[in-house]
């Protein structure tokens, strides 16, 4: 393999996967860094932003060994980061505080407090976004609340991707998609929003530039190509949130194309011409990465957590089985399910172990099984949990529909994707073809894509999905008469939510 070369990274909560490709998008090593979470009380989840940079610089010169070109040969660096977090900052653009990353839900009440002076519904056609406590703008309001003599000292509220591109490069700049993860975005216009920043008080002047996510900027720090032994002329792409830097590392960014992220949250993501609303609001409308694309995302439902409950709890066979290198524990639970027909003979899972996010956003629904009898085994109810994931799928697949875009296949990601049980029923019961990429690392990939544009390897961000992105041969194909099986069955696990919500409602 020969240069040039470019850098993609993917900086997560729990860890950096750094990735290097060469300009026909052939990943050529990778390297990953973990860092630590802190939980100081509950509803909290912290992380000391310094954690971030310093894996990209770890991550980058593990790589390098791997150029035999030189430090030259890599042209570009770019990043898909964790949306939703939030790093106050002083004027001097270094932290106050540890970050308050995505899962850190301690803004309840300062969400509560700015749905007194705009509605949800008013809120979520300013911003596209709802006006709930995971979004990072909330988070900065609590510290304001809270801590107002770190507030007092506070100049820059900055994303994840922000502080990362900040310590790389320099530049304070947000791209389309983690400014709109503020909820403070306008995704029409791509303009921090008036009537957003007038609800929640906080002026425009502690924001980034917002800027496209291909957009180059022309010099690494000093610091940073010392420490990564990287050349002052790298080019940075200012880079995008991960989840569409996952999507489009997926090849999903043409009309109608669904990324299906199957971790162990499932985030849903459908490639938009346009900015759309959803008239339900299950599903939020957010700038891609492709600057001429949007995407209708849900954020995720609990749903490899599901099979992973089931596996650690239910399974003590099967994961004895694994370690003695007899087989994936998973694999022999599907194989198991395998055998059990579609439907799983009336029994419902209501995928909602941590609150739901469909059919509708509501934290204080709880996971169910209903429809239980004599006749049914284990079998049947690991069937129903995968089923249960794929009629929630199919809940936010219809909200996108309602929204006006037509929806046409699935690619499917993450660790869920490996199961060909699970991608067939997901086929089945939504009526769309599934299909595999052949790289797992696609949010590395989707960075690397931005970084290759932006230092001109390609043309567009088109050519270069069409170079980094390939599929599996095999591709899942819904089954007419399993379909109308589900569809009998998809009424019956709405029915049965519908019915519990009264339940849910009395804690």
């Amino acid at each position: 393999m020969t240069g040039p070369y470019v850098i993609g990274c993917d900086v997560g909560s729990q860890g950096t996967n750094c990735a290097l490709y060469s300009a026909e998008g052939t990943l050529v090593a990778s390297s990953y860094q973990g860092y630590d979470l802190s939980f100081p009380f509950p509803g909290a989840a912290e992380q000391d932003p310094d954690l971030w940079p310093a894996a990209v610089v770890a991550g980058v010169r593990e790589l390098l060994d791997r150029v035999p070109e030189g430090a030259t040969a890599v042209k570009g660096l770019s990043f898909g980061s964790q949306l939703d977090g939030m790093v106050v900052c002083d004027k001097g653009a270094h932290p106050l505080r540890p970050a308050m990353i995505w899962m850190d839900r301690r803004a309840e009440k300062q969400a509560a407090a700015v749905s007194q002076r705009i509605s949800p519904e008013d809120f979520y056609r300013a911003v596209g976004a709802n006006l709930d406590s995971s979004h990072a703008v909330f988070k900065a309001l609590w510290v304001r609340d809270e801590e107002p003599d770190v507030w007092a000292d506070a100049k820059f509220l900055m994303s994840p991707g922000t502080y990362v591109l900040r310590e790389v490069a320099a530049a304070v700049a947000v791209d389309y998609s983690n400014a709109s993860s503020m909820a403070l975005l306008d995704p029409r216009s791509r303009t921090w929003s008036p009537e957003a920043l007038a609800a929640v008080d906080v002026p425009e002047s502690m924001l980034g530039e917002v800027v496209a996510a291909t957009e180059p900027i022309s010099r690494i720090r000093g610091s940073f190509a010392e420490a990564t032994g990287l050349d002052l002329s790298t080019i940075v792409a200012v880079g995008c949130g991960d989840e569409m830097a996952a999507t489009l590392g997926a090849g999903v960014f043409e009309p109608g194309e669904v990324c299906d992220v199957v971790g162990t949250a499932e985030p849903v993501c459908a490639a938009s011409s346009e900015p759309r609303e959803d008239p339900t609001m299950l599903v939020e409308c957010h700038p891609h990465a492709d600057p001429d694309a949007w995407l209708l995302e849900n954020p995720g439902f609990v749903s490899g957590g599901n099979l992973r409950w089931w596996r650690d709890q239910f399974a003590p066979i099967e994961r004895g089985a694994e370690a003695e290198g007899l087989g994936d524990a998973y694999d022999l639970l599907s194989k198991e399910a395998e055998r059990i027909p579609p439907g799983a003979e009336g029994l419902v899972f209501l995928p909602c172990m941590q609150g739901a996010m469909a059919p509708e956003w509501n934290g204080a629904a709880r996971g169910v099984f209903y429809g239980l009898t004599l006749a049914h085994s284990r079998a049947h109810m690991t069937r129903a949990i995968l089923e249960g994931s794929a009629f929630a799928l199919r809940d936010i697949l219809e909200a996108m529909v309602a929204a006006g875009l037509e929806v046409n296949r699935l690619t499917i990601v993450g660790g869920g994707a490996k199961g060909p049980l699970w991608r067939q029923i997901k086929a089945d019961v939504t009526g769309l073809p599934v299909r595999v990429p052949t790289s797992v690392e696609t949010t590395a990939t989707g960075a690397a894509i931005l970084a290759a544009v932006a230092c001109g390897l390609h043309g567009s961000v088109a050519d270069a999905v069409d170079a980094f992105v390939a599929y599996r041969p095999e591709q899942h194909e819904p089954d007419p008469e399993r379909r109308e099986v589900y569809d009998e069955a998809y009424r019956r696990y709405r029915n049965t939510y519908a019915a519990l919500k009264p339940v849910f409602a009395g804690g």
